[in-house]
């Protein structure tokens, strides 16, 4: 069923999971050490664009709870506190995963909590491609129409909870 859904989301692309953790938490977050999160929510942004990657998959592999832990977002999602609420998405073949994360992070407030946290090898040298969004209100819809403003009606989404 979760597989059918996700094939409203273009084929590549760049993504944003909005992400509501129930309540404050300390994880380990593979190799960058243990970490305090406070409750709230939390977009992590990422992309599928090489030849033989499916944003599709790359999403659905987010979602399953029982996988390899391999990212920093995999240590993070694996928490039973954590639930994906959203998926944003546009489809393209351009690197646009930096561009999405600062504009969240300005438009949206998002706060770096974790240095370097999915952002290892980040070519802009963003601080980190996980961004505490506090409790805002509506922050999927908001997501979507910053989505919208600045790529396109073509973005989607889909609204998990």
């Amino acid at each position: 069923m979760l597989k059918e859904t996700l094939n409203v989301l273009p084929e590549k692309g760049v993504y944003t999971l909005i992400i509501f953790l129930s309540e404050k938490s300390f994880m380990k977050i593979g190799k960058l050490g243990e970490f305090n999160f406070p409750k709230g929510y939390y977009a992590y942004t990422g992309s599928a664009l090489g030849p033989n990657k499916s944003l599709q998959n790359r999403v659905y592999r987010h979602l399953c709870k029982e996988k390899r832990l391999r990212w920093h977002i995999d240590y993070f999602l694996q928490s039973p506190k954590v639930t994906v609420t959203a998926v944003v998405a546009i489809e393209t073949n351009k690197k646009l995963e930096c561009k999405v994360n600062k504009l969240i992070a300005k438009k949206l407030n998002g706060t770096v909590l974790v240095e370097g946290f999915g952002a290892s090898d980040c070519k802009e040298k963003c601080k980190s491609h996980l961004l505490f969004l506090d409790e805002m209100e509506s922050v999927e819809f908001e997501t979507l129409k910053l989505y919208k403003e600045n790529f396109g009606e073509e973005s989607s989404a889909i609204f998990l909870v």
